[in-house]
């Protein structure tokens, strides 16, 4: 019995530490609200969302699909002079840059990654107010 129980107690703490919050990303679209909680991506470069139900499920999967190497991500990118605002604070390496393509504005957070900031689900524009977050590169934990 104590094998099994001590492999319970593995397992259980393995999932705490892969929830391990990092920060959080308010976003808006009107007059809704909206946040997402940054978690540990089960290894030490990478962070991913909490996963959400309903609305939240799709503003967390559009992200994720939208987050990642700059060069990948953005094509035929269009930097902005304008800079990245106080209120998106990344640990180190806070990102200024802010690109514009057709669809969407990314912030590049920390060299080489970029993230969505002002984007459109559906009839939706989603803008994002804040941010908090470690320089590390987002993935989908399955």
């Amino acid at each position: 019995m104590w094998p099994f129980t001590a492999a319970l107690v593995c397992l259980a703490s393995f999932s705490l530490t892969a929830q391990t919050p990092r920060g959080t990303l308010r976003f808006s679209s009107g007059a809704r609200r909206a946040a997402l909680q940054v978690i540990d991506g089960n290894h030490p470069a990478f962070i991913s969302l909490r996963p959400e139900q309903g609305e939240l499920a799709l503003l967390r999967e559009y992200f994720l699909t939208h987050t990642g190497p700059e060069k990948m991500i953005v094509a035929n990118p269009n930097p902005l002079k304008t800079v990245a605002p106080a209120a998106w604070k990344v640990t180190r390496h806070r990102g200024e840059k802010l690109i514009q393509t057709d669809d969407a504005t990314y912030w590049c957070y920390t060299p080489g990654l970029v993230l969505p900031v002002t984007f459109r689900i559906g009839q939706a524009t989603w803008k994002l107010e804040s941010a908090d977050l470690p320089p590390l590169l987002f993935v989908e934990l399955r």
